[in-house]
């Protein structure tokens, strides 16, 4: 059971943040379905390995070129995510 504070605020019970690893910084979806409230533990993959292979494939496509630009990195980034983000069909 637990209470709303005033800062609309909800403790979760220490055995329950216990069993599903939830710490500070852990990251919760929280949305309504047919009238309830659901909160869902967010796993984020790791940011370093996606990186990793995007530098490596950006070094890839300009090895002959000029280095690219601040703006064309981000272009790629966001390409990147989009790209990872429909092959695991989120």
């Amino acid at each position: 059971m637990a209470t709303v504070g005033t800062k609309g605020q909800v403790v979760i019970p220490h055995q329950l943040r216990k069993e599903l690893g939830i710490g500070p910084k852990t990251k919760l979806a929280i949305f309504s379905r047919e009238g309830k409230l659901v909160v869902v533990k967010v796993e984020a993959p790791a940011v370093e390995d996606g990186l990793k292979d995007l530098f490596r494939e950006i070094d890839d496509r300009y090895k002959s070129k000029k280095r690219p630009t601040e703006s064309e990195i981000l272009r790629e980034i966001q390409a990147y995510r989009m790209e990872r983000r429909s092959a695991k069909g989120a």
